[in-house]
């Protein structure tokens, strides 16, 4: 029996450091998976005791040194498949698979590591396993039984190496209760300054410390550089921390996590006057032509771009992947190395901002920050660089230093130079978050990224958000499906993964077609709607319950900035904070207008349909142009072309000759409305060649009146739509045990599938 092994390992004294423990079906309580590993060794000062009445302890994800899981068959269960390079085929295979990488998931998810190895038993043969975030290398397998087992020597061997050597940060410091930081952090937890217009950010950091994770003392080493070029001792910053507030998920690729964190001075301590920041880790991809994200939004700050990230400080830590190293040491004659090179960094910047779900009372709230994200990347483009990865979890809604609800657009990691792109894309790999993707860029993995790109994939987030909270034509019961559909949808052909019909034709088409689902509210296309009016007598909120919504910024010039009218949802003035408990799981309560706001007359239409139906023209001429390419015949084609078909040129001939071809009809047909529309399509088409046109389409919209408090409910199913297996591209999202769909991403870049070898 398995579970007797960490008995008679223990009792042989290989690792004296060490404490190998049985953990059968006794998960971590405070990991919400429920997820447990067979067995474990733990340092002996941090073993894991067991509860009352409890024969084995649980699992201590963040103290677990090295994960052993087991089966009974060595092949059935073997996750690695030696004759096809590693990839497994059997279902049960890819079971066993996707449970170690989920374990590997959450063992980089609690801890601060930059690698680790996990042993795996196969009856009565085990592998060795190392992870980083460039891939998994197994060896082969081997008999653990015998005498000179590998296993005995590599436990020996690992239990005295250093922390380091066993894929320890040592950037990273965890922070125990014992620490006079822990009680510092505390206390600027519950400090509470309400003439602070960022006091929400404390909020944010409180709730980061009360879940059951470990806390941290992270470095950034800021790069530094003499007169002449060369590099400086780099300058290390400290800051405290507690748990992720954002942990992307997977094991292969950037694993990104987004912290809200304090400065710790040179004392060890918090000073007084020192602010909130957001510092960013992460294992960026590390090769030539692809800057450091500080480096661009130093230079982007430079340029007073507006509403985008200031800089703090930033730095790459000197720890880069080893995978792709060994993959090609076992395949020298491979030119090209499927596996990227990634390197940890870290950068901090002033700025906290909040998802998009958190938008306050009115439609017009979300639309003001997506302007807002739209001028910022206007500048950009301006000054030199393009964004290249528009997402619902990189656009943000952020209070500034007046305390007025803005947009920031966040995430510069996978920006380029305008000037530096190539007419094609680099390499067959997909730039950017699939459900937000174009889908031009969906069905060609070379396409160079363009400004038609990035404005499809705003109005895709617009799209997204707005089905979710605003009142529409299509029943909530079905909201879930038309996310799955439109977002997470894709075509399987044998070029590999392409866009799925839903956005496909939602571009092509002008129109966002929902006659085909069961709870339409009337049309066949989606439209939004005014909220149901107030029922009479409803009480008035007191003062501390009232909401103003967030107003743009004062500017004499109409074009720089949308006007308020005095009867519009944007009213001038101070904004609270949007209510903190929405953003772990709760839905935001809309709450009354303000008093002064006149009582709302039923509209016709909603304001935000003028937006999305002008876009979609925009969007359909644009890829009416993929349709006049194909359609074009040579210059002696005798068959002519039409709309549903062709009409052979034996037929034409006939027509001519039978004297019965009726004038009436074909003068209808003449090229001059085709000429006339090929003409408004071209003229449709400028709009999208620059951020003017839609930046005015914004603009203009916030002169007419909007709801004042169309925000409901989340109407995204909280389990999400359950979609077929392997629903979504494996190659569309971050790589881990499963394939993710639009439900557990929120946002992000596109990863690739981990790519496995042996050693």
């Amino acid at each position: 029996m398995w579970w007797l092994q960490p008995k008679a390992l223990n009792n042989a004294h290989i690792c004296p450091r060490f404490k190998i423990i049985a953990h059968p079906h006794k998960p971590d309580k405070t990991e919400h998976t429920k997820q447990s590993v067979d067995m474990g060794m733990s340092p002996a000062d941090n073993v894991p005791e067991a509860e009352i009445n409890a024969t084995y302890p649980g699992v201590d994800w963040s103290y677990l040194e090295l994960p052993m899981e087991c089966k009974t068959s060595s092949t059935e269960q073997d996750p690695f498949d030696e004759e096809r390079g590693g990839e497994p085929v059997g279902e049960k295979r890819k079971d066993v698979l996707g449970q170690i990488l989920s374990y590997a998931e959450l063992v980089f998810q609690r801890q601060q590591r930059m690698f680790f190895f996990m042993v795996i038993f196969l009856g009565d043969y085990a592998r060795i396993a190392r992870f980083d975030h460039s891939g998994v290398f197994a060896t082969h397998k081997f008999e653990y039984k015998t005498k000179n087992s590998p296993l005995v020597n590599f436990l020996y061997g690992y239990s005295r190496l250093s922390a380091v050597d066993r894929g320890h940060d040592p950037t990273a410091t965890r922070i125990l209760s014992t620490d006079p930081l822990y009680k510092e952090m505390k206390e600027r937890a519950r400090n509470v300054n309400t003439d602070d217009p960022h006091d929400y950010v404390r909020e944010l950091f409180r709730h980061t410390l009360k879940l059951r994770r470990p806390w941290w003392k992270l470095e950034v080493h800021e790069q530094r550089k003499d007169d002449t070029g060369r590099d400086l001792e780099p300058v290390i910053h400290k800051f405290a921390v507690g748990a992720p507030y954002f942990q992307a998920p997977g094991v292969a690729g950037r694993f990104t996590r987004g912290y809200i964190a304090l400065p710790v001075n040179d004392q060890g301590g918090i000073s007084k006057d020192a602010t909130f920041v957001f510092l960013k880790d992460a294992w960026r991809v590390d090769h030539p032509g692809i800057e450091q994200e500080g480096a661009t939004l130093q230079f982007l700050n430079q340029r007073k771009v507006p509403y985008v990230p200031t800089l703090v400080c930033h730095g790459d830590l000197g720890q880069v992947t080893q995978s792709q190293k060994h993959w090609k040491e076992l395949h020298p004659e491979v030119e090209k190395v499927p596996l990227k090179t990634h390197s940890h960094y870290r950068v901090v910047v002033k700025e906290v901002g909040l998802p998009l779900t958190e938008f306050l009372e009115s439609s017009s709230e979300l639309c003001y920050a997506l302007y807002c994200c739209i001028k910022a990347h206007a500048a950009a483009f301006d000054a030199g660089i393009i964004h290249r990865d528009i997402s619902a979890g990189n656009l943000l809604i952020y209070k500034d230093d007046e305390g007025e609800w803005t947009g920031l657009l966040n995430d510069w990691e996978l920006s380029k130079k305008v000037d530096n792109e190539s007419p094609e894309g680099r390499q067959p790999d997909r730039t950017g978050t699939w459900q937000y993707m174009s889908a031009h860029a969906l069905n060609d993995p070379y396409h160079r990224i363009v400004i038609e790109d990035e404005l499809e994939s705003f109005f895709h987030v617009l799209l997204y958000y707005a089905i979710r909270f605003v009142p529409h034509n299509l029943g909530d019961e079905d909201v879930g499906l038309f996310l799955h559909e439109y977002f997470d949808g894709y075509l399987s052909t044998n070029a590999g993964y392409r866009c799925g019909l839903a956005k496909r034709n939602a571009m092509v088409n002008g129109v966002i077609d929902v006659s085909g689902y069961k709870s339409i509210q009337g049309g066949q296309t989606l439209r939004f709607l005014w909220p149901a009016p107030l029922a009479k007598f409803t009480p008035t909120p007191g003062p501390s319950q009232r909401s103003s919504s967030p107003a743009p910024r004062s500017s004499p010039s109409p074009a720089e900035h949308p006007s308020a009218r005095p009867n519009s949802s944007i009213p001038s003035g101070r904004s609270p904070s949007p209510q903190f408990s929405a953003i772990y799981g709760s839905d935001l309560t809309p709450l009354n207008s303000d008093d002064s706001i006149p009582e709302e007359e039923p509209q016709d239409e909603h304001p935000i349909n003028e937006i999305i139906s002008e876009l979609l023209t925009w969007f359909r001429a644009y890829y009416a142009l993929d349709m006049e390419h194909t359609r074009t015949p040579s210059a002696n084609s005798r068959t002519k072309k039409t709309s549903k078909g062709i009409i052979p040129s034996r037929s034409r001939v006939a027509l001519k000759n039978d004297g019965h071809q009726d004038q009436k009809w074909a003068r209808g047909r003449s090229l001059q409305p085709i000429a006339a529309k090929l003409k408004e399509d071209e003229a449709l088409r400028e709009n999208l060649k620059t951020h003017e046109a839609i930046l005015s389409l914004f603009n203009n919209s916030f002169e007419k009146v909007w709801p004042a408090n169309d925000k409901g409910p989340d109407k995204k199913p909280k389990g999400g739509c359950a979609p077929p297996k392997s629903a979504v591209p494996s190659d569309s999202t971050r790589t881990s045990s499963k394939r993710r769909s639009i439900d557990d991403i929120p946002g992000g870049t596109l990863l690739r599938p981990t790519k496995r070898s042996r050693i």
